[in-house]
């Protein structure tokens, strides 16, 4: 052989196939034919760090994908090309589903003999440029990590000369007295000799603006080079509101006479636009604080907390409350904020708006009014959230979802309700109202699947005499989708102890239904006998009978008639179990075997081992090496480095221990990136004098996070 070659291997490719392979790609390669039974032996070794190697899996292998899935590809450093024919069509569409196309490539049977040596060679170069992008993109991130960063400057702010080039009115003061203008600002303040002539320039505005009037007239030269104009506004002769900037400086008349220059422009169509984007901007910033707030996570009473503090503080709202209905369809108050309180008091809710908010129940749509001052009891003095002499306004508005209505969003308000403003609140209604039903169709959707997967996992575990057993369950996406991922623990009718973990291809009900399948069949079977070869071969049957998914287990015997205890394990496809020695060196035990489901006859070889007092047993679901998907993995290896670095824990509960501890390894280090479930089965045998004991009841350790 020659190592320093890439490796292909030919599994049960027909000749003229194989002949053109070799004629192609003989001399860059060590070409091997082989069969589907012995392929395994020629692609051991760890992946990621084997010899490039290329499979090319023949058109009469008869189970194609249990092939594919034993060889385990990884895009590092071993790639599969299979033949697709009529009669494996169906099974090969599920490879797009567990290997990405540069991986593992599809070819029809017709063009083997014409395209197989093409994709071979893309193959084969994938695996090298792989391993010299690693190399290079190893050095690439060294020397950024290590650069300097580029720093922005900015320019210099250009100035434009706005003043000179559009209409501007011109007012000359002596003092504060008007004594000449054009004709622009006789036109904007509507001026006329005989009654502005030597009158003060405040006059001309109304009394609450005339005290910042005089002090833009009277600041310093330095302040207004900083802030030479502002905006003031006046009513109109006919009676409807201007906006005027007005910028100040002074100048010397032809005389020497220093006189107060004021340039004057009328804003007020661009005030009013000013004044619509603003409030446009506070309406969409509210929408999107309650649309984060309503999709983000936590308890529903959290995320409505922060959509009525949002409504209070974005629209200047004295309360903004939020009524629910109960099951029995009565309004009960769910969540206020108010403008004076971080905890408002909810009396004034229900003395305020539960009645209006239930004429919104009665109805089913907005209600508008306004609220008259309230007093006192001696109806003497205003109520103190009220100023003297001044009324609310109300607006309701129903949460309804679905054609359901689930409660009602209030407001209270002294400010003016415009449309925008009415708008605005009957959009975050709405986006309430979705927010609260989806809440409560995924509180339901958790019920559901807890109740279906109750049934799936064991009540509790066996208390094995001699032993320490327990189990730790993580279901993916938070309990709302049922996993592929299962356990059990019982005795069989032999006497003899049985382990079993195993993962189910897909999720959701149809992997609950397979689930239950295997677990009831493996039940049945070692009620016979607990030999692997009988109970596995039956389940192996009973997937083939249904034309269900393949299925990955681990199956564990133990037979205490021996002392130590001897363990009986066969693999189907699942991740290498651990071995855990009393003095800590762990390593993967070597099972290997084919999935279930997938070969009539499947391939199921039976590994023996003791386990001698204080050695744990340690199973493990694939989300534990591969719960990122398959660009991310570790192996089996590196969790026996972590089982090795572990202490040994609680002398009672070490498996307990261990399988915690193994869990939360599994969260530290996908985070975030985790996208399958993660289950974990742990057996550790302890001496007679510290075997746990009064657990009858609650029988082994067992948890569901």
């Amino acid at each position: 052989m020659n190592h320093g070659l890439p490796l292909l291997l030919l599994v049960d490719v027909p000749q003229r196939t194989v002949n053109a392979i070799t004629a192609e790609l003989a001399a860059t390669t060590e070409i091997i034919q082989t069969t589907a039974e012995d392929v395994l032996a020629y692609t051991g070794g760890t992946p990621g760090r084997r010899r490039p190697t290329v499979v090319v899996v023949g058109e009469t292998v008869t189970a194609p994908v249990g092939v594919v899935h034993s060889l385990r590809p990884h895009p590092a450093d071993l790639a599969v090309a299979v033949t697709a024919v009529p009669a494996t069509q169906d099974k090969l569409a599920v490879l797009p589903l567990l290997f990405s196309d540069d991986v593992v490539r599809r070819v029809r049977g017709g063009e083997t003999a014409l395209r197989m040596p093409r994709v071979v060679s893309e193959l084969l170069q994938q695996l090298t440029r792989r391993r010299a992008h690693a190399a290079v993109q190893a050095v690439a991130q060294q020397r950024l990590s290590s650069g300097a960063s580029i720093d922005r400057q900015l320019g210099e702010r250009l100035l434009g000369r706005f003043l000179t080039q559009a209409p501007i009115g011109v007012l000359m003061l002596d003092g504060d007295a008007v004594i000449a203008w054009n004709r622009r600002a006789a036109d904007v303040l509507e001026l006329t000799e005989r009654e502005a002539l030597h009158r003060p320039v405040s006059a001309l505005f109304p009394e609450d603006q005339r005290t910042a009037l005089h002090h833009h007239l009277a600041a310093p030269g330095q302040h207004r080079a900083a802030e030479p104009d502002a905006v003031f506004e006046r009513v109109r002769g006919d009676g409807t509101s201007q906006a005027l900037r007005m910028a100040v400086q002074q100048v010397l008349d032809a005389e020497g006479r220093s006189r107060t220059l004021i340039l004057t422009e009328d804003v007020t169509d661009r005030l009013h636009a000013q004044r619509k984007l603003a409030e446009r901007t506070v309406h969409a910033l509210l929408t999107a604080e309650v649309a984060a707030a309503m999709t983000a996570p936590g308890p529903l009473n959290e995320r409505l907390h922060r959509c009525v503090r949002a409504a209070t503080d974005r629209l200047g709202a004295d309360r903004v409350c939020i009524w629910s209905l109960n099951t029995r369809g009565e309004l009960a108050h769910a969540n206020c904020a108010a403008d004076d309180a971080e905890s408002p008091d909810t009396s004034s809710c229900h003395t305020t708006q539960r009645a209006l908010a239930e004429q919104v129940v009665t109805s089913c749509r907005p209600h508008l009014t306004d609220i008259p001052p309230r007093t006192d009891p001696g109806g003497q003095a205003p109520h103190p959230s009220q100023p003297s002499g001044s009324g609310s306004s109300f607006a309701g508005f129903p949460l309804v979802s679905g054609g359901e209505l689930l409660g009602v969003l209030s407001m209270t308000t002294r400010l003016a309700l415009p449309g925008s403003v009415l708008a605005t609140l009957e959009n975050i209604a709405d986006q309430i109202a979705v927010g609260t039903q989806q809440d409560r169709l995924l509180n339901r959707l958790r019920e559901a699947t807890r109740a279906l997967e109750r049934p799936l996992l064991p009540p509790r575990l066996p208390d094995l005499p001699g032993f320490d057993l327990a189990a730790r369950y993580t279901p993916f996406s938070h309990g709302l989708h049922i996993g592929g991922d299962f356990y059990d623990a019982f005795t069989a009718a032999d006497g003899r102890h049985v382990l079993v973990l195993g993962d189910v291809c897909g999720k959701g009900p149809d992997a609950a239904a397979i689930t239950g399948l295997v677990r009831h069949t493996l039940w049945t079977a070692a009620q016979h006998t607990s030999d692997p070869a009988h109970v596995l071969n039956l389940v192996n049957n009973a997937l083939r009978r249904q034309n269900t998914p393949f299925c990955t287990l681990i199956y564990v015997v133990i037979d205490t008639a021996h002392t130590p205890a001897r363990l009986r394990i066969a693999s189907a496809g699942h991740p290498s179990p651990l071995l855990r020695r009393a003095d800590g060196d762990t390593a993967p035990l070597e099972t290997r075997g084919t999935l279930l489901g997938v070969l009539d006859t499947p391939h199921l070889p039976v590994t023996e081992v003791e386990l001698r007092d204080g050695d744990t047993l340690v199973l493990y679901t694939d989300g534990f090496t591969e719960g990122a998907g398959a660009a991310d993995q570790r192996t089996p290896e590196d969790l026996a480095a972590i089982v090795t670095s572990l202490p040994p824990g609680d002398a009672s509960h070490p498996a307990r221990d261990m399988a915690t501890a193994l869990m939360d390894d599994a969260h530290r280090w996908w985070g975030g990136r985790l996208r399958d479930d993660l289950a974990v089965l742990t057996l550790t045998a302890v001496p007679a004098a510290t075997a746990p004991h009064g657990r009858s009841e609650e029988g082994a350790d067992t948890s569901i996070d």
